[in-house]
């Protein structure tokens, strides 16, 4: 790679934000390394959708619990709750 294409590259990953650099980066460690752009912009909506929602659940768990804080064990039941809900196992290979 020529140092005009390294500056460029330098360039868009400045232009990039930190958390669309985290998703290609986790992307790159796992071998996916050729994919459209908007793929980021798709896992980084989902992600912050997932975050929020796990939040606001673990928010409800502890005003309902009396706490004024969210602590570990509201964050822990929210997550599986939404792994309850909006996740679901694979068919068994068997099938």
């Amino acid at each position: 790679m020529s140092e005009k294409d390294k500056s460029k590259v330098n360039l868009q990953a400045k232009n990039v934000p930190k958390d669309a650099q985290v998703i290609m980066s986790v992307m790159k460690e796992i071998g996916i390394t050729d994919y459209e752009p908007r793929v980021v912009n798709q896992l980084l909506e989902f992600t912050y959708r997932y975050v929020t929602s796990v939040l606001d659940d673990a928010r409800v768990f502890a005003n309902h619990a009396k706490k004024k804080n969210i602590d570990l064990d509201d964050v822990r039941l929210a997550v599986q709750m939404q792994l309850d809900k909006s996740f679901t196992n694979p068919p068994p290979r068997e099938v």
